[in-house]
């Protein structure tokens, strides 16, 4: 399969796989509020705004030159570079259920990496299409969101999903990415180890359903990344930089929190300090950071230890800290390695 420009031509096979109302609306959602959709109808609609720029309708056709999907890439506003918008994503009916649909979007977002400056890619889909959620999914795309549309033949819950671009960042030993559907049994198998999460904040996972959970709606964080060894690529604990308004350690653009565990079997083997210092490496060179924060619980040693071999300097002890997934209090502590900091380290 093969991404190209959108050409009229492709308009009349397009409007050919919407058989019914309800299909035009659960594809298109009211981009054209017109049944039966005709190729001019289609033309008509994407010919101001390919004129105007930031509007981008893209095909997929397969090794024979057949069309079997097709989807459209824009920028929702005017004057913001950093988020663009997938719409009437469809596949040819004889080809669902075949991959086209993952193929299509995974070769989407290759696009915008290679010709858009866009870090954020967003969509929408109606709850009641599953299948389509489901492949969104598949290619790394989280909900964030969720919100009524009325439709012409009644309401439909919207369902708001993003997929931030993905920045792979690789130490001698490590490829840290960014975590997606598949790797929900990898991290059932950790994160349900009750020396694990506990002592960071968080209590085990109790099954594989949650696991999938926690990667939808708690691991999709714009900084957050799976930490996976490159001899298998599997994800073995997770690392975050937490940015302004997902902490209260800083209220500052600058600043960020950093958190993470690692699986039991690979304690002991050097494996977080050299993602943390490669995630401090990110805060400060690729983000542009002054300082990173970063806290541990009292009697959680290993993580204590990993921050003094990295150079954070202890800032203060906090009593009777709200940890709210344990429904407790605890003593918290808190240090800091500031972009001066680092810098010094690095010489």
């Amino acid at each position: 399969m093969i991404l190209r420009k959108y050409v009229r031509e492709d308009a009349s096979v397009i409007a050919g796989w919407i058989r019914s109302e309800e299909e035009l609306y659960l594809w298109s959602s009211v981009r054209y509020n017109k049944y039966p959709l005709t190729g001019e109808d289609i033309n008509q609609n994407y010919a101001s705004q390919i004129e105007a720029g930031r509007f981008f309708p893209l095909t997929a056709v397969d090794e024979k030159g057949e069309i079997v999907g097709h989807f459209i890439i824009r920028f929702p506003e005017p004057d913001d570079d950093s988020a663009v918008r997938f719409g009437f994503v469809i596949v040819d009916p004889s080809k669902r259920g075949q991959s086209c649909g993952t193929k299509m979007l995974r070769l989407g977002i290759e696009y915008v990496k290679e010709h858009l400056p866009a870090s954020r890619i967003g969509l929408g889909v109606f709850e009641k299409n599953e299948s389509a959620r489901h492949c969104y999914e598949a290619v790394g795309f989280k909900l964030c969101g969720s919100r009524d549309c009325t439709m012409p033949i009644g309401s439909w819950n919207c369902l708001d999903m993003e997929l931030f671009i993905e920045r792979t960042l690789e130490t001698k030993r490590l490829i840290l990415r960014r975590w997606e559907a598949g790797d929900a049994e990898d991290l059932f198998r950790y994160a349900s180890d009750p020396d694990v999460g506990p002592i960071a904040g968080w209590p085990a996972h109790k099954s594989l359903d949650e696991s999938r959970s926690v990667i939808r709606n708690v691991l999709g964080g714009k900084e957050a990344y799976a930490i996976c060894l490159k001899e298998d690529g599997k994800a073995i604990g997770a690392i975050e930089l937490k940015l302004n308004g997902h902490t209260d350690m800083t209220d500052r653009d600058d600043e960020c929190e950093m958190g993470y565990w690692l699986g039991k079997p690979f304690w002991g083997q050097g494996i977080m300090p050299e993602a943390v210092r490669e995630m401090l490496r990110h805060a400060f060179e690729d983000l542009g950071m002054q300082k990173v924060w970063i806290g541990y619980y009292e009697g959680n040693t290993k993580s204590k230890r990993v921050q003094e071999k990295c150079g954070f300097r202890y800032q203060w002890r906090s009593e009777a800290v709200d940890v709210p997934l344990m429904h407790e209090k605890r003593t918290g502590h808190v240090s800091v390695m500031t972009r001066q900091d680092w810098l010094a380290g690095q010489r």
